[in-house]
Parts: structure tokens; sequence; C-alpha cells
């Protein structure tokens, strides 16, 4: 910005009044694209009046010593706006080039994000991340962007900021709503328990069955009989691992063992510790 075009801006500052005065009423004579002091001295110093002279000079020093105050600042400011951009994406591209090689060549990253669960998480965490990074950022730099940039650079931000809220909310819609929360499953029920034979003679066998479903796998599956000894006794069935659907499990009645009715429960546990249980009985009778 030239000295003149400086002045006329700064005009309601109270202490150049008279300069700016003296200025419009040069009309052509005043040199308002010059941006060397001197030719503003040289019509102060020919067409001023006597008495008001000096005045004039040193109004007009003190304006271009403010004027060069400003305009070096302002150089200041432009110089750092060039720079800073590129100086702050190569940091963050350096950042993120050291995190991804210490997650390549030291950590586990390859193998961890070879599950598709903590894939999702982690593009949806990084995602949400550089999209409030960059929410952040444009609100920052509208504070120190000139005012005759603002309007033009926010518009384009804008728009950046519109593509990503579009696909921030895309990607969390989809995680979110279409996540496999032990929740959104059937409840864990132990259905269809039976026995293979409405009753069993001693020394024979007989199959405990049953199907598992909802909850999350892999199961644990117990049979206990009540009462737990009778005679020869009959042993608990622990099952640890068990994947899930149609179970059948053989129980062997020992030749001692006395004649009666054998009350049973089968307990399931699934993966987050849900219970589910079921009861019945086997009539034991004599051979």
């Amino acid at each position: 910005m030239t000295f003149g075009a400086w002045l006329v801006a700064n005009a309601s500052e109270g202490w150049n009044e008279r300069l700016r005065k003296f200025a419009s009423d040069r009309g052509s004579e005043w040199p308002y694209g010059s941006d060397a002091p001197v030719d503003y001295l040289k019509i102060i110093a020919t067409h001023a009046e006597p008495t008001e002279r000096k005045e004039l000079l040193d109004i007009a020093g003190k304006a271009l010593e403010r004027w060069e105050e400003d305009r070096d600042s302002s150089r200041t400011k432009s110089k750092w706006s060039v720079l800073s951009g590129p100086v702050l994406l190569a940091g963050f591209g350096f950042v993120i080039a050291a995190i991804l090689a210490w997650g390549i060549f030291q950590g586990r990253l390859l193998s961890d994000i070879a599950k598709p669960e903590l894939a999702r998480g982690l593009i949806t965490f990084l995602f949400a991340f550089s999209t409030i990074a960059i929410f952040i950022l444009v609100a920052i730099a509208t504070f120190w962007m000139d005012k005759e940039e603002v309007k033009e650079r926010f518009a384009s931000a804008k728009d950046l900021i519109t593509i990503l809220i579009g696909v921030l909310g895309t990607i969390l819609g989809f995680y979110f709503g279409a996540a496999d929360e032990p929740h959104t499953r059937s409840a864990l029920l132990a259905a269809n328990v039976a026995t293979s034979s409405p009753q069993v003679r001693v020394g024979d066998k007989v199959s405990v069955t049953g199907i598992v479903l909802g909850g999350v796998g892999p199961y644990d599956l117990n049979i206990a009989f009540t009462p737990s000894t009778s005679g020869g006794g009959l042993t608990p069935i622990d099952v640890k691992g068990f994947a899930g659907g149609r179970f059948a499990h053989e129980v062997a009645i020992a030749n001692d063992f006395q004649p009666s009715l054998i009350g049973y429960r089968v307990t399931v546990r699934d993966a987050n510790g849900t219970l589910t249980s079921a009861d019945g009985a086997i009539r034991v009778v004599a051979r």
C-alpha cells in the first residue's frame, strides 16, 4: 500500500487530519502512487504556506514512520503466511510417516489391521480426528487472515468441510449402524433339551440332547445331575469352547445304580458371560 493510499485509509486518525486535508487540497499534485517519501516531502516544502510548513513536515515524518512500520509488519505477516502452509504440511507429513514406519517395522500394525473390527475402528478414528483438526485449523486461521482474503478463502474451506462432514457421517452411520454388538444379537437360549429315550435301564446309556441358540460364541456347556451321586453316581459333563448349535452327550448308567428319577440341568454360558439353563429328568428302571 502506497503512502498516499495509507493516509486515506487512516483518515480517522486525528493527528494526521491536517496532512490529509493538505493532500486533498493539492489534488493531482499529491503523488498518491509513489512509494518514495521524498516525493511527499517535496510537495509539502514547495506548496505549503510558510506558517504551516514545519508542522506539516513534522506530521509527514511521523506518518511516514507509521506507514513504514505497517508495511514491514504486513510483509512479515505475508512471508509467514506463504511459508507457514508448506512448513506445517511438511511437519504433519513427517509425523504421519514416522508413526506409520514405527507401526509397520516396530509394532503390530499390519497384523492388527487385518482384523476387520480393528480396521473399522482405526479408519473411523483417523478420519474423525483429521476432520476435527481441519475444523479447528479453519476456525483459528480466520483470525490471522487479511480482511480481503477471509471471504474467498473461507468459501473454499467451507466446501472442503462440507465434503468431510458428508464422508464422516457416512462412515459413522455405517460403522455404528452395522456394528455387530452383543446387544444386537438374539437372546441366548438352550432349546429342545431332552433325552434320547424316555427311560433307561440300569447298565445302559442315554444321551442328553438340545440346541444352543443366540448369544456370542464360543460357549461353555455343563450338564449337572440331581442328586449328583446316587448308587454308582452320574458324573457331571463339562464342555469348554462349544461352537453352538445342536449337542448330544452320552450318559452311562452304572449296573449298581438304584432305579429312580434323576433330574438334570443344562447350563450354557456364552463369551459375554450370559447364562441360560434348561431342566429335564432321566427315569432309571431295573433291568
